[in-house]
């Protein structure tokens, strides 16, 4: 607790890199769990050192599952939700209406897109919406709507009006939210050696600045969107191979804006960082770490969803699917967990590679 206090006085009083190695480190080293030491005094964060010290942590911390895989039974063997019979409706009128003001050739692909609305709708689960981004709760059955269960069909509600399935939306998400900002608050906790109670104010106040990072993210995200897509849609007009480039340039860029915020919520689950200083944080080791930093990314992504191939194999009627939970909330789990080791070793390295200052500069 005491490190990580001075640490927020080092970063807060020297918020510019170049003030920052000016900065005498008083406060010590950060350490990381115990039991997995990751980093080497004075070294960089280490990508595989990070990863494995993530899977010791998990394979020490069990209870960390404990969030994906309730989550994840509920949605396997709990009531499902379905918006197919409001919308349906809604979109075969759409459909005809285009149909309509088209030319025969236009109307003909308008057909098709009916079917693949109707193919999405039969397949949703409104409760899936419990998996919220980019703070939440990693699910394995989130993304489809299983049809059967090992105790038979599942059961199913429709949703009877739009605001009733505006209203079980939102309530979804608010319940996803809370329960990711419970489970990276557990991974912040698991991942530090001091270990200290929980604390409901200081959860609170995480939970506010990740709603108010949230909120952010996504309408920054209609800033760029909305526009970026209308003008991928003016080049696809022009030309459908320019359109094709258009898009994949403009996810590249999207990529490449949001990257260095990645480390955003490490900051304000671990080390009591405001939302403005957490997103700077973010931003400052990833310009140190890039390479590295995208290599870590790239290894865990292809563990995390490679893995998902193997547990999606079992049809949601086997038991076998039970086996698939369990491998995927550990795998989750840690990789989370290693994101925030090599999180945590970063900011050693950048606090313990500043140049010396007068130790009265910096108060603690």
């Amino acid at each position: 607790m005491h490190e990580d206090k001075r640490l927020v006085s080092i970063l807060s009083r020297y918020p510019d890199d170049h003030l920052l190695k000016r900065a005498r480190v008083t406060y010590g080293k950060i350490k990381l769990s115990m039991e997995n030491p990751t980093i080497g005094s004075g070294a960089p964060p280490r990508m595989m050192n990070a990863i494995i010290a993530g899977f010791n942590i998990v394979a020490n911390n069990l209870a960390l599952l404990v969030l994906p895989i309730v989550i994840d039974l509920y949605l396997w063997l709990g009531p499902q939700v379905s918006v197919q019979k409001v919308l349906t409706p809604m979109i075969d009128e759409t459909v005809r209406l285009l149909q309509q003001i088209n030319s025969p050739e236009l109307a003909g692909q308008m057909s098709v897109i009916s079917d693949i609305w109707n193919e999405i709708l039969a397949n949703f689960n409104l409760i899936g919406a419990i998996r919220t981004l980019p703070i939440g709760v990693p699910s394995l059955m989130s993304a489809v709507r299983s049809e059967a269960t090992p105790f038979g069909p599942a059961t199913l509600f429709q949703v009877p009006n739009l605001t009733t399935g505006f209203a079980i939306w939102l309530v979804v998400i608010a319940i996803g939210f809370l329960a990711g900002c419970l489970y990276f608050s557990l991974l912040a906790r698991a991942t530090s050696e001091t270990r200290t109670g929980f604390e409901l104010m200081g959860f609170l106040s995480k939970t506010g600045m990740a709603l108010a990072l949230t909120l952010g993210l996504l309408i920054g995200l209609l800033i760029l969107l909305v526009p970026g897509l209308m003008l991928v849609s003016v080049i696809a007009l022009i030309s459908p191979g320019m359109g094709d480039f258009a898009l994949l340039f403009a996810g590249f860029l999207l990529i490449w804006m949001l990257l260095p915020l990645i480390f955003t919520p490490h900051a304000i689950f671990s080390l009591k960082f405001g939302l403005v200083a957490s997103a700077m944080t973010s931003v400052r080791l990833v310009r140190h770490f890039l390479p590295g930093t995208g290599m870590f990314l790239i290894i865990t992504l292809i563990i995390a969803r490679g893995m998902d191939v193997l547990w999606q194999v079992p049809p949601a009627s086997s038991w076998m699917t039970l086996v698939g939970i369990l491998g995927h909330a550990f795998i989750y789990t840690a990789v989370f967990a290693a994101s925030f080791v090599y999180f945590r070793g970063g900011i050693r390295w950048v606090v313990e590679n500043s140049t010396a200052a007068r130790p009265q500069e910096i108060k603690t």
